[in-house]
């Protein structure tokens, strides 16, 4: 399974997303979290149900990235 951060200076997180069920519901979640500044990569795996996210935590939080999913209908859970 490849990771989506390419940079050791930046923190990974898994989340699970269980309302995930489509291609495009995969979609709108990948885009609303590559639309923050702060995010350097992200990975949703539709047969998992899971998204992978390498962010700058020096320059937002876990919380910040939850209500990104929120904001678009998905609710996500850390792993």
């Amino acid at each position: 399974m490849a990771c989506a951060c390419q940079f050791k200076e930046f923190l990974e997180v898994e989340w699970s997303v269980p309302t995930i069920e489509s291609r495009e519901s995969a979609e709108t979640v990948g885009m609303a979290l590559e639309e923050i500044a702060a995010v350097r990569g992200v990975r949703v795996n539709l047969l998992a149900k899971t998204v992978t996210v390498c962010f700058d935590d020096a320059i937002i939080g876990l919380q910040h990235l939850k209500e990104a999913m929120l904001n678009v209908g998905f609710h996500a859970v850390l792993v």
